[in-house]
């Protein structure tokens, strides 16, 4: 597995935890996560009033250096890249410390930069979603970084001196909050925040956020929504909704919100602070909606130490997939390919109805993922299909595109007596019910075509009168294998289509 890959561990060292993550990455500078650790050193709190890092507090950091050093050696890897943020850069004696750890753990310690932590972050959304203009905003312990860009590419960018945790100990007492306490720290925010003209010329664009206080608060909604799909990427924050964690979260004593299901212990007392940060920015750059970014920092890392040239990729979607493909599916991209280009020449028999651009191009998802499961069990692929993508590290998908997807591509000849929007109905649209089983019959017709994976079918001709449908299959050799499975698929495909279908098949010439 291992022939043509290189194995690199990423170490931030941030202003609340410190944290090593290992990717398998690719010659094309597609990745895999196979390893995380992190440890919650809180580094903000223990810088001094006059702004230093002690040294029996550096001391605290070096074991932990240590283990992850050991860590990386036990899994092989090729290369370690280490940055420093905010509580570091920002101390008097940031040289000192870089230089103290670098030496004391034997690992070469970068300071990342404001504008380095910003761009990294973008790296990280931006190859996570296929959107062309938006906002980031980073919120770390000690520094909150914000980004705009537009046409998929970094625009501005400023990272301010302040995070969840060092303003929790500037305004709050000990986690607890009353609305004198709120305002000042927003006034404080805001203060910073109208230095900076361009916040103001990207109004009504959506923020796309990195960090702890946005996957809680992602997962605090989910909760009480009772959310279908508990996907943290993706995930949306309406302006209702940020209001109304606005209102309550400050209002709730530390002691109880602490325990507030769908929020960890360990950030039962910053949320409040990065939630004032937060609101306050979205409300001032006029933002749309938030979308919750899986991908940031370290990912924005890895990027630019893979392809420092050009580390944008223009479809997050297919980089998604090329990457996926070549980690974890068992087939070639040539045969996956033929399959879609079978699709395409039925599909395209059929006028226009809904959305075809998104019809086409969930076509080509579930077609190109249709054999993940396969790798748990050939025999019962499909169930394993099906969770694999439901939980799956694709990008560039809405979370009900995430699903749909996974529903055609696991569809079998027993989804057609099913109603298989119901579980998800609270996220799926109504006419998607409809579209699940036109467009899974279609991909499992397709595959069922080349289920030899040797290309007898090379071609297809379709041909749509009125409530018959003529498809010619083309090709050089006889069909001698497979014709159970393109029987059973046709089947199911003329019913939920509600077609009669004359097949003719290709000869032996």
């Amino acid at each position: 597995m291992r022939d043509d890959l290189c194995r690199i561990g990423i170490i931030d060292i941030g202003s609340n935890s410190i944290r090593l993550v290992i990717y398998d990455t690719t010659l094309e500078g597609g990745y895999k996560i196979i390893k995380e650790c992190k440890y919650s050193a809180r580094l903000s709190e223990k810088i001094t009033k006059d702004g230093r890092l002690e040294r029996k507090d550096m001391n605290t950091i070096v074991p932990v250096l240590h283990q992850f050093k050991e860590i990386c050696s036990a899994f092989e890897v090729d290369k370690i890249r280490a940055g420093a943020t905010a509580a570091i850069r920002n101390a008097a004696n940031s040289e000192e410390i870089i230089t103290y750890l670098s030496e004391a753990s034997e690992i070469h310690i970068e300071v990342i930069s404001g504008h380095q932590e910003a761009y990294f972050g973008f790296l990280g959304v931006i190859n996570a979603f296929d959107v062309q203009d938006g906002f980031v905003i980073d919120i770390g312990g000690g520094s909150t970084e914000i980004t705009l860009f537009r046409g998929r590419r970094y625009q501005q960018s400023i990272s301010f001196p302040f995070g969840a945790v060092n303003t929790n100990l500037m305004f709050s007492h000990g986690g607890n909050w009353n609305g004198d306490q709120v305002r000042k720290l927003q006034a404080y925010v805001i203060g910073r925040l109208v230095e900076h003209d361009w916040l103001n010329s990207g109004a009504g664009l959506p923020l796309y956020g990195l960090g702890g206080t946005l996957r809680s608060l992602g997962k605090l909604d989910q909760k009480m929504r009772d959310y279908s799909l508990p996907n943290s990427h993706g995930y949306t924050l309406s302006s209702e909704t940020i209001d109304h964690f606005m209102e309550t979260l400050p209002t709730i004593p530390y002691e109880k919100r602490k325990d507030l299901e769908g929020l960890s212990k360990s950030r039962g007392d910053i949320i409040v602070s990065g939630l004032i940060i937060f609101h306050t920015v979205y409300k001032y750059i006029g933002a749309s909606e938030a979308l919750i970014s899986g991908e940031g920092l370290r990912e924005g890392m890895l990027h630019d130490l893979l392809e420092p040239e050009q580390p944008v990729r223009e479809s997050a979607l297919e980089f998604s997939l090329n990457t996926i493909i070549r980690f974890d599916i068992r087939t070639s991209k040539r045969h996956l390919d033929h399959i879609f280009k079978l699709a395409l020449s039925l599909f395209d028999a059929f006028g226009a109805e809904g959305d075809r651009d998104e019809q086409r191009m969930l076509i080509y998802v579930s077609i190109m993922l249709h054999r993940t499961g396969s790798n748990i069990n050939h025999y019962q692929s499909k169930r394993h299909t099906r969770y694999w993508l439901m939980n799956s590290p694709i990008r560039g998908l809405t979370h009900r595109q995430l699903i749909l997807g996974a529903l055609i591509a696991s569809y079998s000849t027993k989804s057609r007596k099913q109603k298989l929007s119901q579980t998800y109905k609270d996220i799926l649209l109504a006419s998607d019910e409809e579209w699940i089983h036109k467009l899974g019959t279609l991909v499992q017709l397709c595959i069922a075509l080349d289920s030899t994976e040797i290309g007898i079918v090379s071609g297809l001709e379709a041909r749509l009168h009125g409530n018959t449908l003529d498809l010619e299959l083309q090709g050089a050799g006889e069909l001698l294998i497979g014709l159970e499975d393109i029987e059973n698929a046709l089947k199911t495909f003329r019913n939920v289509w509600g077609l009669k279908v004359k097949l003719g098949f290709p000869s032996s010439g």
